[in-house]
């Protein structure tokens, strides 16, 4: 590595970040991801792959990010605790995959198999060694439970007669319900939506509470996701049958869930254009859509560009930010967006 060509590279992306602004605030969590892609019914039109970002006080507000893949179905995604990745849930090949939010495109994890394509979920421990990954495999509900960073499959647990269409784990601290514990959103052959919580011990569902508020009748794609504060949302699309021939789609609405009584409030239709038909919902908690603030402190500053300096000049592979094992001027580039799209 040619040291003095890259610290010069350095110094200038140095004057650059200090003309764009000497600071950029992170709040708390405010922005969700979602996934366009119709895994159940191969819709056609959707843009399979388009990964967008929902501002969540307006969800008709959505930031379109670099496209996730071109011909690939997803399924689910959650953000792997403890790091900026986006790992999603790629039902076409029943694959995990780190999506990559600046350059597009996605890494291969490893395929899981044991599932079938359709209607899938998934969710990270809270220590984010376990992926739980499920989708409907013949008459069984199925989760499978894989090691985070390989994908090699740990476990697999079947659930006869069951379906759940999205999967959210409990996160730490959270005021009413256990910390760890495994729910998900379950639609009925009724027309009714069902908040689920989910024993992998028993491999049973232990419980079982209707929605009610929704105002459709909700189809199979579902997103499903707690907050760090412990506000569960949800992305919930389905349609309205005007007479028995005539059917309405609705566009995905974004919901708050009170699991102690299944209460839903309509935060609004996700890009009142329709052009959304979102299969997974991940809410931002200021990580992976902060993936410069290198020093963790929820702000993008001069200590990131001296964090990211250090990195580089040690040959740290933190710096690495095109993550192709290499430090130089892309690594540079690369920061540079990164800290120009700011923090949530």
């Amino acid at each position: 590595m040619n040291t003095n060509r890259n610290m010069k590279q350095v110094s200038l992306a140095m004057a650059v970040v200090s003309v764009a602004g000497a600071s950029v605030f992170a709040g708390g969590a405010t922005r969700a991801y979602i996934i366009e892609g119709s895994g159940f019914f191969g819709a056609p039109g959707i843009e399979l792959g388009r990964v967008g970002l929902v501002d969540l006080s307006d969800p008709s507000v959505v930031t379109s990010v670099a496209l996730a893949a071109a011909d690939l179905r997803f399924g689910g995604a959650d953000i792997r605790p403890g790091t900026a990745d986006l790992v999603a849930f790629e039902n076409t090949t029943n694959a995990l995959r780190t999506l990559d939010l600046i350059n597009g495109g996605n890494t291969l994890i490893d395929s899981i198999g044991y599932m079938d394509s359709g209607v899938a979920g998934m969710a990270y421990s809270n220590d984010g060694s376990v992926v739980y990954v499920t989708t409907t495999v013949g008459a069984f509900l199925r989760i499978v439970e894989a090691d985070a960073v390989t994908g090699a499959v740990l476990d697999v647990h079947n659930i006869l007669s069951f379906v759940a269409s999205s999967l959210a784990v409990v996160p730490e601290g959270h005021p009413s319900l256990v910390a760890g514990d495994l729910y998900g959103l379950s639609p009925s052959s009724g027309g009714s939506l069902r908040l689920v919580k989910i024993d992998l011990d028993t491999n049973t569902v232990v419980s079982q509470l209707s929605l009610f508020g929704i105002g459709f009748t909700p189809q199979f794609e579902t997103g499903l996701d707690f907050a760090p504060d412990g506000t569960l949302y949800a992305v919930i699309q389905g349609y309205d049958e005007v007479s028995p021939d005539n059917f309405v789609e609705i566009s995905s609405h974004l919901y708050t869930i009170d699991p102690q009584i299944g209460s839903v409030v309509d935060l609004g239709v996700i890009e009142g254009d329709q052009t959304w038909d979102a299969v997974t919902l991940v809410v931002d908690d200021g990580v992976a859509g902060c993936i410069a603030d290198l020093n963790g402190d929820g702000s993008l500053n001069f200590f990131d560009v001296s964090a990211f300096l250090n990195a580089f000049t040690n040959g740290d592979l933190v710096a690495d930010f095109t993550d192709d094992g290499l430090l130089n001027f892309f690594d540079v580039s690369a920061f540079l967006s990164a800290f120009a799209a700011g923090c949530p």
